[in-house]
């Protein structure tokens, strides 16, 4: 690998023996953008640069190309050009910079601009050229050398990679730590894109970094055209620069003419559009997932785009609460973009790309039934808004995290594991429980009342004191008292995320750590909001499915023999424990909740938690929770008494209904469950989660 400062040296050393190109380097440096448009922290800027019209410019007809000698052939470059070797490729310094320290890498032969074959070669010029991106031009999307296959590579930082998402284009992004994988699945991605009928490969652009923590980032932008039909008037040619940023211009009418609006007509025409701030769902994964095209789209690789707003696609064999007691398939309508992703084990994974606003009308009303106080929805479009862009930072801000253990610790007889959201890598979310249900569109009659919602509440999260996101949890019944994040995933405290009692004033909360404490609270039934909602409140806050198959929450029975018990906890923890003969908590949080529990056997004794995998390993579903106490009956059964349904962290949904239902408005609903929080319209939303 060549370190950042060896490269900038060689550059430097370079351009003292070629005072032309020095110049146009200097130029460029002293060269101030024009802010065009922001995307929540994404800035798409202008820049003049009068020298670069040789590019821009450039007749790229077949006998244009033909008729000039190739000035990226050896012999026709400048002899104060210094050339580096580099695996059949020579590194150059750019003559015509858009950026300071701009490189060309062209290839030895003189072969047409195709990029089969090379992605490989990509990933490792991104590996060995620390701290610049490397980005292609297809002949057809903006290369100037269109017979003359080379990369051209920039000093990171001009591309903004990382946020390149919030901005008007669409485009499939890559990541992982090992290269051969990534590179992989971009062949794939281009393969699956083919060639056009005249034999040239579909027209893309490129962009690939190495990241500091290791992973590399890939961008594919595919193209819809190469230039826009407004050329020559702007003088506007986009390239893969111009496409991930920065719009080249090269006289100053042009540069002044330049404005959001005339930019977004450009990128419209040459691109494809990306939902406004969009977030990737990932709908399912199967060998050959079956949909119907609803409306007019437009196919680029697997990927669908829609051609107008009311386009949908249709997937059948949806899974709906996937290991949980309600588990069924389901036929599912989506608006938006459908990606498929394929997967070296043979797999596609159908993904929906939607912007956040259209996404939240789909988990409201798969959340909440359509019938629910309005103050209630309203309350929970903003805490599902701020989880899904608390899920869009953190990936941000880790880079994307390549793998993830979902926080397995196993030593000895303990086995800790608890499930969070960060285990996604190609998409933002799941559309399952795992994340936040997502059934794609309303029912029709509710669409009106859910896009007002919605609309009420357009942008607005829940911010915690020092102004970050909250990380807004949500179950369908905390049973009486709220649970704390650490309890249940990472051992991190969250200040938004406090163990209270579910009533109005908040009384105090026993310390249900306690063994004795836990016991006289589950065993009883304190006062809270979710405590006792009549039938119509209960049926407007959940689904029928919900409805018909929970007929107790707040508190609940299960009765299972030993015979039974074992059977289950083998199935599901593949562990013989042999006969069941206890179960013993050993730590409780806040709430009451089981973080650790004992399980003996007459084969082993083993330590499990967290809370969602003793409710996996104690059910062949889920337990509702692992707020439970055991009692042995006459015959030995189990007989386990508990409370709640699901983590109790953050909102609980059957206690705001009944808080709705009473007249609490939503932002005091909100207050309620979220300490301290400051309910706020977000305009920027920065890497790090914090509001600007």
């Amino acid at each position: 690998m060549m370190d950042r400062q060896q490269i900038l040296d060689w550059i430097a050393e370079g351009l003292e023996r070629w005072p032309e190109a020095a110049e146009r380097h200097r130029m460029v440096a002293a060269c101030g953008p024009r802010v065009l448009a922001r995307y929540e922290g994404f800035e798409w800027k202008a820049l003049l640069l009068p020298a670069r019209k040789v590019s821009t410019l450039a007749r790229l007809d077949a006998g244009s190309v033909a008729a000039r000698p190739c000035f990226l052939c050896a012999a026709n470059r400048p002899q104060q050009q210094a050339a580096m070797p580099w695996r059949g490729y020579e590194i150059l310094v750019n003559p015509f910079p858009v950026f300071p320290n701009h490189l060309t890498i062209a290839a030895t032969d003189h072969t047409p601009q195709r990029i089969p074959g090379r992605i490989a070669d990509m990933a490792a010029l991104a590996g060995e050229l620390e701290g610049f991106t490397v980005i292609y031009n297809g002949a057809r999307s903006g290369a100037s050398a269109p017979d003359h296959f080379h990369f051209q590579a920039v000093p990171s930082g001009y591309i903004d990679m990382l946020r390149f998402d919030r901005g008007p284009v669409y485009s499939r992004r890559f990541i992982g730590r090992d290269a051969d994988t990534v590179v992989r699945d971009v062949e794939q991605y281009l393969l699956s894109a083919g060639l056009s009928d005249d034999g040239a490969e579909m027209p893309v652009n490129i962009a690939m970094e190495r990241l500091d923590d290791g992973n590399l980032l890939v961008r594919v932008v595919p193209r819809r055209a190469h230039r826009p039909s407004c050329y020559p008037t702007p003088a506007v040619s986009p390239g893969a620069i111009d496409i991930f940023g920065t719009i080249v211009t090269v006289s100053d009418d042009d540069f002044m003419a330049l404005d959001r609006d005339c930019l977004e007509r450009i990128l419209a025409e040459v691109a494809y559009p990306n939902p406004d701030r969009c977030i990737r769902v990932g709908i399912m994964s199967s060998r050959n997932p079956e949909f119907t095209l609803n409306g007019r789209y437009e196919r680029v690789a697997d990927t669908f785009f829609p051609l107008d707003d009311d386009a949908s696609f249709t997937l059948e064999d949806v899974p709906v609460g996937s290991q949980f007691h309600w588990e069924h398939t389901e036929r599912r309508t989506y608006p938006g973009t459908l990606e498929l992703q394929r997967r070296s084990d043979g797999t596609v994974e159908a993904v929906n790309v939607i912007g956040m606003e259209r996404y939240l009308e789909g988990v409201i009303g798969a959340e909440m039934s359509p019938e629910s106080p309005d103050e209630l929805l309203k309350a929970h479009a903003v805490i599902s808004r701020s989880w899904a862009y608390k899920q869009i930072a953190c990936r941000e801000a880790l880079h994307y995290p390549a793998q993830c253990d979902c926080g397995l610790k196993e030593a000895g007889d303990e086995h800790i594991r608890w499930y969070d959201h960060d285990d996604h890598t190609d998409f933002d979310v799941c559309a399952d429980d795992h994340c936040q249900r997502y059934l794609g569109l309303p029912a029709e009659e509710y669409s009106v009342k859910l896009h007002e919602i919605i609309r009420a509440t357009s942008g607005e999260v829940v911010l915690d004191g020092d102004g970050s996101l909250c990380d807004t949890r949500f179950s369908k019944c905390c049973g009486g008292a709220f649970e704390e994040f650490e309890y249940c995933w990472e051992p991190v405290h969250h200040s938004c995320l406090e163990a209270a009692r579910d009533t109005v004033p908040s009384h105090p909360v026993p310390d249900l750590r306690d063994e004795e404490e836990a016991v006289r609270w589950i065993m009883s039934a304190p006062e809270a909001f979710c405590a006792s909602p009549d039938a119509d409140v209960l049926r407007s806050v959940l689904n029928r499915s919900d409805f018909d198959t929970t007929p107790d929450f707040y508190r609940w029975t299960v009765t299972y023999t030993p015979d039974e018990l074992s059977d289950i906890v083998r199935e599901r923890s593949g562990i013989d424990f042999g006969m069941i003969t206890g179960l013993q908590p050993i730590e409780r949080g806040k709430s009451g909740r089981i973080v650790r529990l004992r399980i003996t056997g007459t084969l082993r004794t083993m330590t499990v938690g967290k809370e969602l995998e003793i409710r996996r390993w104690l059910s062949r579903s889920h337990l509702y929770s692992s707020a439970f106490v055991v009692e042995r009956g006459d015959e030995g059964e189990f007989i386990l008494h508990g409370a709640g349904w699901g983590h109790g962290v953050g909102l609980c949904q059957i206690g705001a209904a009944v808080m709705a239902s009473e007249g609490y408005d939503y932002r005091t609903i909100l207050r309620h469950y979220f300490n301290n929080a400051d309910i706020r319209a977000c305009l920027i939303i920065n890497v790090a989660g914090r509001v600007v």
